[in-house]
Parts: C-alpha cells; sequence; structure tokens
C-alpha cells in the first residue's frame, strides 16, 4: 500500500472508532480530490436542473449556482498543485460559460429592477466572487486561455465588481466583510483594470469596520461567515497583523467554547443546526499555526471528523476516507489545506463551566461537565444588541427589512437556553433560522416566544384564551438590555445569574442557573420584578419534540431529531416545576421550530403587579437514560419556607442522609437602607431564613448531613444555623460618609466564601 493510502485507512478507522484523531494536511489533500472528481461529474446535472428550476427573486434578484465557481476553485488549486493542464482547461471552461447562465432570464428581466438598468452580472451575489477570482488567479498564466477567453472572463468578474457599488453595505458584519473580500480579489486578479483602484479603495473602506472592531451580529452561522472572510481578506491583503488583533483572538477563544459534544458549535440567532462548520475549519487551521494553539487544531480536528461521521451515516457510507462533502466545502478545505501545519498537535480543552468569555461581548454562560462526546453540556445566551457598533446598527435598520432581529441576525433570545446535552442526546434546542423573509408567521423563528426564557406580556390572559395565540405578535423585536450578575464554579455545582431589563414594559427577569455536578441536573430560578403597575402574564417556556405528563407538575420529554439530523435519543429528560402557587398554570401547546413539529411546555401566571412586586418560576431539569428513573427524582425536591416571601426562595434536595438546600435572593435590593450611609446594605435588612439557615448572601447552596454544615455563598456577611453563627465577617470603619457624619463601624460584605463546619 502507498503511504497514502495507508494514512487514509487510519483516518477512516480513527473515525469509526470515535477517537480524536490529528487531522493532516494530507486528509484534506484527499477530500479536496474527492469533491473536485465528484463535483466535476454532477456539473452538468447540476446546472441542468437549475436551469430547470430557477427563476428570479423579488428579493434577491438574479441567483446564480454556487457550483460551477466553488468547482472551478477547487481544480484550480489541483492545478496550482500539481500542474495538471486538464485542471486548468476545467476551470477555463466553468468561468466562461458562467456568464452564459443569464440567458434563463426573461428578455425584459434587466428593465424590472433599478440596479440592472446596465445589465445583469453573472457572479450574482458576495459569497460566490472571491472563488471565482481566486480560480482565474490560480489558471492566469497555464497557458489554456487563448485572448477571447480571457477578454470574457475578466468582463464579467469586473462588470460583476462594478455592481457591489449600487449597495456598498458596510458595517462590522458578515455581509460588509464579503463585499470587501470579493472587491480586494477582483482588484488582484485584474490588476490593470481601469477600475481596480476604485476596487481596492472600496474594500479597505468596507473591511475597516471589521479589522479594527467588534463584530456586531449575534449568531453563529453569519460569525463563521464574517471570521472567514476576516481570514481570507488578511491573507490576501498582507494585513496578518489583524489575525493577532485583541478582537480576532478574542473570537477563537470564544468559539472553542462553544463546541458541543455533538461535535458541531451551538447555533443561537440566525443559524441552522450543524451548519456553516466547514467556514470555521480553515480559520482554525491558520489560528492554530499562528498562535501554535493545540484547543484550535483540536476544534478544527473535531468540526470535520464528527460532520464527517454523521454524514456518512445518514447516506450509509463507511468509507470515511474520501468522503464526498460537496464543492462548496472542498473549496473551503483549499485554505485549510494551505494553512494547516501538521506540527501543532490537537489537544482538547480541559475546562469545565465557565463564562464565554465575559460580560461584555461574549455575554454567555456553558455549564459542562467534560468535553468528550457524553458530556452534559447547557449553553445559555443573554447577549443583547448592546451599546457597540451603533452606527452600524442603524445603516442596518435604515435600510433593510430587520425589524424582527437583534441587530444583527440575532433572535429575542436573551437569558434563553440555547442548547442541553447529555450522554450524546439533544435534550434542549434553538429554534433555528427563519422560515422565510422577513421571518415567516408571527416572528417565526426569532421572536422571544421560540425560545427556552420567560416571556412578558401586558395584560390579563383570560382564563379561556390559548396561551400561544396570547404570546404571538408581529415579531418585531423590542430592545431589552441585560446584565451579568455572578458566575461561580462552587464545591457542589456551578451557578450563572444574568439579568434582563425591558424599560419599555418595564420588568426586569434574573434567571438563575445551578448545575449540580455530581448529580447532573439542573435547578433554573427566574424572578421576576415589575417595575411599574400594571396588569402582567409571565410565561416560563420549555421546547421539546415530544412531552408525556408524569403528574400535574412534571413532564418526560426528548428530541429525536432537528431538521434532518436524526439524533442520538437514548437519553430524556425530565422537566419539573417543583412551585405551583394558585393562579399559575401548566400545560402544553404544539409549535414548529426549525423546520420541524415540536411541543412548548409553560408555566404562566396573570394578574395585576404594582411597581416593586415579584413573580418567580422554579423548573428542575433532570437528564436520565430513556427507560429508566432518574437516580434523582422530582419527588426528592421541596420548596423550603422563607421569612421574606416573594423576595427569596429555597428548594430542597433530600438525598440519603443529608439535605442539600439552594437560596436564592430574588430581589437584591432588600439589603439597602434607604438613607444614605455607608455601607448601605444592612444584615437585618437583607437577611433571609430558609429553614434552618439563616444568611443575607445573595446566593447560598449548603448541604447539611447528621454533623456537619458544608456551604457555598455569595455577597455575604453572615450565616447562621438554627440561631448559631457558621461564619460572620469582622466589623471596620467605613468613613467619607455621604451624609457628612463621621465614620460608621460596619460590615464589609464577602465576595464568595465556602467552608465545611461542625453543626
Amino acid at each position: 500500500m502507498t503511504r497514502l493510502v495507508c494514512r487514509g485507512l487510519l483516518f477512516s478507522l480513527l473515525l469509526v472508532g470515535g477517537l480524536r484523531a490529528q487531522t493532516l494536511r494530507s486528509d484534506y489533500w484527499r477530500l479536496i480530490r474527492t469533491a473536485a472528481d465528484r463535483g466535476w461529474a454532477d456539473n452538468q446535472r447540476i446546472v441542468e436542473e437549475w436551469k430547470r428550476t430557477s427563476r428570479p427573486s423579488d428579493l434577491w434578484g438574479y441567483d446564480a449556482p454556487w457550483h460551477p465557481v466553488c468547482l472551478a476553485d477547487l481544480l484550480g488549486y489541483l492545478y496550482q498543485e500539481t500542474k495538471d493542464r486538464s485542471y486548468a482547461e476545467k476551470v477555463r471552461d466553468l468561468l466562461a460559460g458562467y456568464g452564459d447562465l443569464r440567458e434563463i432570464l426573461p428578455p425584459d428581466y434587466a428593465s424590472k429592477r433599478i440596479e440592472y438598468r446596465n445589465g445583469v452580472p453573472s457572479l450574482s451575489n458576495f459569497f460566490i466572487m472571491p472563488p471565482y477570482a481566486r480560480a482565474y488567479m490560480r489558471i492566469r498564466e497555464s497557458g489554456v486561455l487563448d485572448r477571447a477567453t480571457r477578454e470574457k472572463i475578466e468582463r464579467d468578474l469586473a462588470y460583476s465588481l462594478d455592481h457591489t457599488f449600487h449597495f456598498p453595505e458596510w458595517g462590522a458584519h458578515n455581509r460588509a466583510m464579503l463585499r470587501a473580500e470579493s472587491l480586494y480579489y477582483g482588484a488582484l486578479a485584474l490588476p490593470g483594470h481601469p477600475h481596480a483602484a476604485r476596487w481596492k479603495q472600496l474594500a479597505e473602506t468596507l473591511a475597516a469596520d471589521s479589522l479594527n472592531q467588534w463584530e456586531i451580529e449575534d449568531a453563529t452561522g453569519y460569525q463563521g461567515v464574517w471570521l472567514y472572510s476576516v481570514f481570507s481578506y488578511a491573507d490576501i491583503s498582507g494585513r496578518e497583523d489583524v489575525l493577532r488583533s485583541p478582537m480576532v483572538h478574542y473570537y477563537l477563544d470564544y468559539f472553542v467554547q462553544l463546541l458541543t459534544p455533538h461535535g458541531n458549535l451551538a447555533d443561537f440567532g440566525d443559524s441552522h443546526w450543524s451548519a456553516g462548520w466547514e467556514r470555521f475549519i480553515p480559520v482554525y487551521e491558520k489560528a492554530a499555526t499562528i498562535y501554535r494553539n493545540p484547543t484550535y487544531k483540536f476544534l478544527a480536528a473535531e468540526l470535520l471528523q464528527r460532520t464527517i461521521e454523521r454524514q456518512a451515516r445518514m447516506a450509509g457510507q463507511k468509507d470515511l476516507s474520501n468522503f464526498y462533502l460537496g464543492v462548496v466545502v472542498g473549496s473551503c478545505f483549499t485554505d485549510a489545506h494551505r494553512w494547516a501545519d501538521d506540527g501543532v498537535k490537537a489537544e482538547r480543552p480541559t475546562n469545565g463551566s465557565r463564562e464565554v468569555l465575559e460580560d461584555q461581548i461574549g455575554k454567555k454562560f456553558v455549564f459542562r461537565n467534560g468535553w468528550d462526546r457524553r458530556s452534559t453540556m447547557m449553553l445559555l445566551n443573554y447577549r443583547d444588541e448592546g451599546d457597540g457598533g451603533l452606527l452600524g446598527r442603524d445603516y442596518l435598520r435604515q435600510t433593510i427589512s430587520v425589524e424582527e432581529e437583534k441587530m444583527h441576525h440575532g433572535h429575542a433570545d436573551e437569558n434563553g437556553i440555547s442548547l442541553l446535552m447529555s450522554g450524546g442526546s439533544v435534550l434542549l434546542h434553538d429554534g433555528g433560522y427563519r422560515p422565510s423573509l422577513p421571518s415567516g408567521p408571527f416572528g417565526a423563528w426569532r421572536a422571544d416566544y421560540f425560545h427556552n426564557r420567560v416571556v412578558a406580556r401586558k395584560n390579563k390572559r383570560d382564563g379561556g384564551q390559548r396561551l400561544d395565540e396570547f404570546l404571538r405578535n408581529s415579531g418585531a423585536y423590542r430592545r431589552v438590555r441585560t446584565q451579568k450578575i455572578d458566575f461561580l464554579n462552587c464545591r457542589e455545582g456551578d451557578v450563572g445569574r444574568s439579568r434582563l431589563i425591558d424599560d419599555e414594559l418595564g420588568y426586569t427577569w434574573d434567571r438563575t442557573i445551578v448545575y449540580l455536578r455530581e448529580r447532573d441536573l439542573f435547578v433554573v430560578v427566574d424572578g421576576v420584578k415589575v417595575l411599574r403597575g400594571d396588569y402582567f402574564t409571565f410565561t416560563n417556556l420549555w421546547h421539546t419534540r415530544r412531552a408525556e405528563p408524569r403528574g400535574s407538575q412534571t413532564f418526560l420529554t426528548s428530541i429525536d431529531q432537528i431538521a434532518s439530523d436524526k439524533l442520538p435519543d437514548n437519553r430524556v429528560l425530565t422537566i419539573h416545576f417543583p412551585e405551583n402557587a394558585q393562579g399559575k398554570q401548566i400545560g402544553t401547546f404544539p409549535t414548529t421550530r426549525h423546520n420541524q413539529d415540536e411541543t412548548s411546555i409553560y408555566q404562566t401566571v396573570s394578574g395585576y403587579y404594582n411597581a416593586g412586586d415579584m413573580e418567580y418560576f422554579v423548573t428542575v431539569l433532570i437528564p436520565h437514560d430513556r427507560g429508566t428513573a432518574p437516580a434523582i427524582g422530582p419527588e426528592a425536591f421541596r420548596m423550603v419556607d422563607v421569612d421574606r416571601p416573594g423576595r427569596a426562595l429555597g428548594l430542597e434536595l433530600a438525598q440519603g442522609g443529608s439535605r442539600l438546600l439552594i437560596g436564592v435572593k430574588l430581589d437584591l435590593s432588600i439589603d439597602l437602607a434607604r438613607q444614605s450611609i455607608g455601607p448601605r446594605y444592612q444584615y437585618s435588612l437583607g437577611r433571609v431564613a430558609y429553614g434552618d439557615v439563616e444568611t443575607d448572601a445573595s446566593f447560598i447552596i449548603a448541604r447539611v448531613d447528621e454533623a456537619t454544615i458544608s456551604y457555598s455563598a455569595s455577597t455575604l456577611t453572615k450565616i447562621l444555623y438554627r440561631g448559631r453563627p457558621v461564619m460572620e465577617s469582622l466589623p471596620t470603619t467605613f468613613g467619607l460618609q455621604l451624609d457628612g457624619a463621621p465614620p460608621r463601624p460596619g460590615y464589609p460584605k464577602w465576595r464568595f466564601h465556602e467552608e465545611t463546619v461542625k453543626k
């Protein structure tokens, strides 16, 4: 056997065995050749089918097929690497004939759109301009082009580049960056053209926002498009310094944390499940080479290997060494092959639950207990539109139909749980991309009620009114603000608290997630505070494929697929509402999310709320094996009596001979004295008794057994157990009193403390 065949077999065996093999440049080369061979064989059929079915779009105008252009890019790369003239000849024919596809258009079509008054461009969008220009550059000096063919190719490319000036969309987002990349490639491909300097100038103008600022999108799929375009632009413009910028480096670390046990990147915003992965692979190969970072190499390998596994399984194909991934993927892999360095060895990350990456740009929490295929992972997205990139966001608002978006390509998913996986099964997932433009009926699927979150509506819902009808509206996005309150890694589990502030409707909503790592379950506490008196309906929503009632407050749920992706369903999720006070209702309604029928589970309450009133929901999420009862069932949880009802809540988990208390202060302002003294917080005002435990902590998790109390608590001055202090901060003198009084004694709050003490 040749070395290449041996490598292919080894690659295949490693994939089948589920091991994390090192993806080498030879692997990319083999996949590129397979894509080129299969793509060429299929090209005529694909083009004829496109001719038969294609119609100009009222929205997009002429939309030419991607396949011939990406195939030309692949073949051009093969010529560049092998100097086999037959590859260059195929590229020539594909590029020269591409403009002829416009023959399907009606004779008067150019008169239908103002931007076509001088003719319809052969390259209909900016996604395919870079590979077209790149393919031409690769065969330009091959000797296969006669004068007429060269002029035809260059004329089609030049007019398509000039057409970009009809809508030179700008801002730090994917569409502007794609335009910049296209124009710069055009200037390189046609350096002697009279407009080359103009193309280059506009390219540099459009790229400037993305090269120097934070990107303004919150959507996995489009952030991948943007990032790949930034890397490609940096490559061709000689701006590799950009790839070492704090912003780009940030996004590289950011997406590592979004890798799921499924082997894809968690989708949020305008994204499809498991889509767009191919653009991240060349990015992370280049990043691994630049930064010598083994986790970047791991991400690229995981995305490729796990995608091949899934697609091969769906296709019933066992030979993974020469798997056909399509010419679009193959086009991306030409860069992966160029940029990869086999000297960087892949290593999986080792961190557990954490922020992704902070509370200004990323605004996400990830909870996880590992990085293998059966690990548990949950993603919470509390990203709002934010204050950055205002000029670019406003320009989008003023030019295109984006009233249903969180600028840009984002959803009303603030404080929503985008993903929960455990044991290889998907137990909660995001709503998916829009089904039509602008966003489908009632804002599908960007509106708040398509996400695993609490939604608020003004007015009181009548008891006989269907909840889904009550929640629906036009889907127009209403801007809200979000903040991180806290994130902690405690001994018993991981805790994240984030806040949504809706100034328009007049409420705040804090979501606290507690992940009990050893027990592998989640407690979600949602506290809503009303800012202005009015009628409100608050609803806690969870979406799934199948929901079987298990009593009045519990559901057994499962997800067998997302769109066309058949998923392992060896694990299920028990959703339990341990609290259901009078006036709250629990139920389900059918819905459609991610191009499939699903079921929405809800707990809802309506009524009149005065300013300062609070409402809350408690949800327990228990992943467990299908066909078996969970090790810790819903019956193990009970609400704990508190002496500040409505301002704090306690939940107790009884297991064996110990009890685990989770105490959450819903209203963090109750500690504060009205008068301006320092410190304003007072233990007497902020203390809460959770049964035997009393504390002013904003959060406490305490395990009580026969002999000891083991606790973790945040922002506190004292903890008492049955009236006996188990933790107290020490007094100090606070000067600079705001009321001008002399210094006063007081107690500083401890940021965080955990300890085990005897009872």
